[in-house]
């Protein structure tokens, strides 16, 4: 299970102790006050889709981001790239995502044994699988109150607190890199050329989210970050 409470621990130490710029407190004082960023999924249903996701992910994103940067290929793309920095298009590459997803039901089957052991005999159905029960279960929607895009809301909101430097807005505005529509494609190319850091944060999310985290919370990969 995701530790909410350690998780916005790590978070906020990184934060403070990475982090020195104007705004940043205010920022960070929104994030807790008016949002529920550090209970938000990551996802609806592809990626820790669950309550304390998206802190997780930000931070699984911040430990591949740490790492590709003793990675000799991309030794010349993190030079001039500050802990700062880092950290801040790391951590903050998804605050688009908080106010963003509500809780509602869905029907399911269910072939666990012990459930359908225990339900009345008119429910117990049964297909190609085997016999099966349906069971109501919590899932995530999307309820988006602001449809500002992605990458570029997410940009949006951090400079309403805390300025950010071109390669920071740049990174979080095309995180999402090639998953972006094709018409963005020579965009998204232009704006890697110019900021190479814009392919390393994306590459770093797709590894977060596709090597180290799975769709609920008790399959998650989570590390012990280095904060130091």
């Amino acid at each position: 299970m995701i530790d909410i409470t350690k998780n916005k621990e790590c978070f906020m130490e990184i934060i403070n102790n990475k982090v020195n710029r104007p705004g940043r407190d205010a920022l960070v004082q929104y994030l807790e006050d008016k949002t529920d960023f550090f209970e938000a999924p990551a996802s609806t249903m592809f990626h820790l889709s669950c309550e304390g996701g998206l802190v997780q992910h930000s931070l699984n994103v911040y430990d591949c981001m740490r790492s590709k940067r003793e990675n000799p290929i991309w030794k010349n793309v993190f030079e001039g790239v500050s802990e700062e920095s880092l950290a801040i298009m790391a951590l903050l590459h998804d605050v688009c995502k908080a106010n963003f997803y509500i809780s509602g039901y869905k029907n399911q089957k269910t072939y666990d044994s012990e459930k359908i052991k225990a339900a009345p005999p008119k429910d117990v159905k049964e297909d190609g699988r085997g016999p099966f029960i349906w069971e109501s279960v919590m899932r995530y929607e999307v309820d988006d109150m602001y449809p500002l895009g992605h990458g570029e809301k997410s940009a949006l909101l951090v400079q309403q607190y805390m300025p950010l430097k071109c390669s920071e807005l740049f990174a979080i505005r095309w995180h999402m890199g090639y998953t972006e529509e094709k018409t963005q494609y020579r965009t998204l190319d232009e704006a890697v050329e110019k900021y190479p850091i814009v392919l390393a944060l994306h590459e770093a999310d797709l590894e977060a989210s596709k090597l180290m985290e799975d769709k609920n919370d008790n399959k998650a990969l989570q590390t012990e970050l280095i904060t130091t």
